[in-house]
């Protein structure tokens, strides 16, 4: 066989083997868990919306967008445990929202105990847990954060804690890049010997 093709061969072999390595270990960047939150009118306010609760390190962050408030009106969101009917006191205070011309307002922020401890999406995640919209000092929107069951993850990534999927990206990539030097060797080694 000859030596100059296969050393083209081993070269090629090796960088389609580390660019499914590479593209592997991005795909663990990219897992990200959250839940997303229905905000339904309460006290015929007309006002509704949507939550999204994404875990960040050891917290949570909260991104909401809700329409139907008075025009260029103020509104505050907060974390509560109990249910829309019947809510508990607020433990987090979520980002205040400042309505447009046309009622509609969003805002995105860290959620935060009394302020200043994060909250693990996980604790909140439990179907017993509220996000209430008040304007005007009255309650305006609510919505149930859905059961842990629900948080989306994607499926192709491993369970929390397992190394598997990283370590075998890595093992990957080493076995690429010796196929890809072990080509150029050859193909060096083809090259020298035309010139000899």
């Amino acid at each position: 066989m000859d030596v100059g093709k296969m050393g083209v061969k081993f070269a090629r072999i090796g960088m389609l083997v580390v660019a499914v390595a590479l593209l592997s270990l991005g795909g663990v960047a990219l897992a990200q868990e959250y839940v997303d939150v229905q905000l339904d009118p309460v006290n015929d306010s007309g006002v509704s919306g949507t939550a999204r609760v994404t875990a960040a390190g050891e917290g949570s962050e909260v991104n909401l967008n809700v329409s139907g408030l008075e025009p260029n009106a103020e509104a505050q969101a907060s974390l509560h445990s109990g249910t829309c009917d019947m809510p508990s006191a607020s433990f987090a205070a979520l980002p205040n929202l400042t309505a447009d011309a046309d009622g509609s307002a969003s805002g995105s922020g860290t959620i935060l105990f009394q302020g200043s401890e994060n909250v693990a999406l996980a604790t909140i995640a439990d179907g017993e847990h509220i996000i209430i919209v008040q304007s005007g000092g009255e309650n305006v929107a609510c919505g149930v954060i859905p059961v842990g069951a629900s948080v989306q993850q994607p499926s192709q990534l491993p369970e929390t804690g397992g190394t598997g999927f990283p370590l075998a990206a890595v093992i990957l990539g080493v076995a690429g890049l010796g196929a890809l030097a072990g080509g150029l060797f050859l193909g060096q080694r083809q090259s020298s010997s035309r010139n000899s």
